[in-house]
Formats: structure tokens, sequence, C-alpha cells
């Protein structure tokens, strides 16, 4: 009897073993599922979001020319997988708006004011660009002078026009212009660059979206900036001219002057201003009245470079005075 009744407990015991058994490989296996489930539910929540017809659901209300425009340029080629054309479309860069389509409350991202809707804050604008634009020549755009000033990308970019004004040589000017025009002033100046010829642009020399610079240039330094394209001012040379060795811009402006080849002052008053009673006589001449026959020479025309007309170095044996 004592055997049969352990041999009732021991298959109880097996038993129990069992369902422990196939209760643990259950809740393995079902808690992955579980977590399959809810990722599933987060997805079609996070879809729930956009406008489920796309770009269609925005043109029914702004379906103009302005806005359709966006649809001839590079963003809106849905074959690239980086565009916002082959993303969420409008939804993109304006952000997950479903509160807008149900009851027309702002948008996520509103790039310009229209009165009905304030324009969103600016780091929050220009984060919805760089969450693409942010390598290359935008690396430096964090704690660049534009963006300590707070400006937008939208501020000289028009992404819905079919050409982008500011990425037109001829008219690039005209936007930077918006905001310097001091440099509208001087490159309207009898000696400047180009520019307005559409030769080359502002960001021929700048880098609008930071650099390693003050002054936004596109390379390193000044002189690396200026000799990109005057390589024959490049050296290096046997006798070193120092300020041009320094920087360009101590002799020149490079945005437009009054006086010949973009010179700060005319010559010889700029050479005085390091150059006083050195060597040869060089005195030092005010400007007013005409000048005799015998100080001619080195006031009119060239004035110093009529003789030192190497002044930016020289490679020849006997041109430390520049002369040759």
């Amino acid at each position: 009897m004592q055997h049969g009744i352990a041999s009732k407990v021991s298959h109880v015991v097996l038993l129990a073993t069992i369902l422990v058994g196939f209760s643990f490989l259950f809740w393995q296996q079902s808690e992955p599922a579980a977590q399959v489930v809810d990722a599933s539910i987060s997805d079609a929540i996070e879809a729930a979001q956009y406008a489920p017809r796309g770009a269609d659901a925005c043109l029914t209300c702004h379906n103009t020319t302005a806005v359709n425009a966006i649809q001839t340029t590079s963003h809106w080629r849905s074959t690239d997988f980086r565009t916002p054309a082959a993303q969420h479309d409008c939804e993109s860069c304006h952000g997950a708006s479903p509160e807008h389509l149900q009851s027309m409350r702002s948008p996520a991202v509103v790039f310009s004011g229209n009165g009905r809707f304030p324009q969103s804050d600016v780091s929050i604008q220009n984060q919805s660009c760089l969450g693409c634009h942010q390598t290359d020549a935008r690396t430096h755009w964090a704690a660049s002078s534009h963006q300590a000033a707070d400006v937008t990308c939208v501020s000289c970019h028009d992404i819905h026009a079919s050409s982008d004004q500011v990425l037109s040589p001829l008219l690039q000017a005209q936007t930077c212009f918006g905001c310097h025009q001091d440099k509208r002033a001087e490159l309207n100046r009898r000696s400047h660059h180009p520019v307005a010829e559409g030769l080359m642009s502002c960001s021929s020399c700048h880098n609008p979206h930071g650099s390693v610079t003050a002054s936004l240039l596109a390379k390193n330094s000044i002189n690396e900036t200026c000799t990109g394209c005057h390589t024959e001012k490049r050296g290096p040379f046997l006798w070193e001219h120092q300020p041009v060795a320094e920087a360009c811009t101590n002799c020149h402006n490079p945005h437009g002057s009054t006086q010949a080849a973009l010179l700060n002052i005319r010559q010889p008053f700029l050479c005085q201003t390091c150059h006083q009673d050195v060597l040869h006589p060089s005195s030092l001449y005010s400007g007013t009245g005409i000048p005799d026959a015998g100080a001619a020479q080195t006031l009119l025309g060239s004035a110093c470079t009529n003789c030192h007309s190497q002044v930016h170095g020289s490679n020849h044996p006997s041109g430390s005075r520049f002369t040759r």
C-alpha cells in the first residue's frame, strides 16, 4: 500500500515538473512575441502621426504655384531615398502634424510666419534642415557667426522655388546684400571683384555655412583664400614683403575700393603708413598741392611701385628692395 502511495506521489511530482517546464518554455517563447506586438503598435502609432496620403493631404489646401514649385526641385526626387519626397513628403521638413490636418492648428515646424501661425524657434527650423544637410560645407555651422546671429536656413534659401536664387552666381549677391548692405556699396566702387558681372560670387571667397575663420572664409586664412585665384602672389619668395605675408587685406580691400587694384588708400600714402624716412629720402607727402618735377615720380602714377614693382615679393638675387 505504501508502495502505491509513493508511486502516486512520484507521478504527481513528475506531472508538476512537466507543467512547470512547459510554463517556463511558454513564457520564454511568448515574451518576444509580446515585444513584437508592442513594437508593431509603436510603429503604427508613429506612422499614424504622418498624413496617410502624404503630399496629397497637404495640397488639398496648399495647392498653389509657389508651393507646387518644389516638385521641380531635387528635394522632390522620390527615387532618391535621401529626399523628402522619398520619406514623408511635406512633413519630412514641416514635421508630423496630425493636429494641423484634423483641427487646423499650427504645423510642427513653421518656417515663415504668416500671421496665423508664428514662426518656429530658429533652432527648430534649422534642425529640420540639418537633419539631412549636416556634412561637407556645413560642418562648421555650429558656433559660426551666422548661427550666432540666429540666421535660419530659409533666410537665404527658398527650397520651394524651382531655382534657388542663392545658388546662382549671378543672383547670389542680392541675397547676401539683404543683410550686408555695406558690401553692396563697396562692390559698386570703380575697383572691385567681378561679382556684379557674375564671374564670381560671395561664396567664391566665403562659406556662409561656417568656417574656421571669423569672416567665414572658404579657406583657412585670408592669404590662402586670395591666392586660390592670384597664384602668382602665393610665393614662397626669396625676398618677402612682411605685410603681404601677414594678410592681403593690409593693403587691399577685397570688396572694392575707389583706388586702383583694390588698394585701401592710394600710393604713396599707403606705403608711408609703414615706411617713413628710411634708406633713401622718402618724404611724407600730404597730398595737397602739385609736386615739383623732382617729386613727381614718387607721388604720381604708380608712385612707390614705379621703382619697387615687385612689391608682393621677389625671387631675384638683387631684389631685396623689390625693385626687380
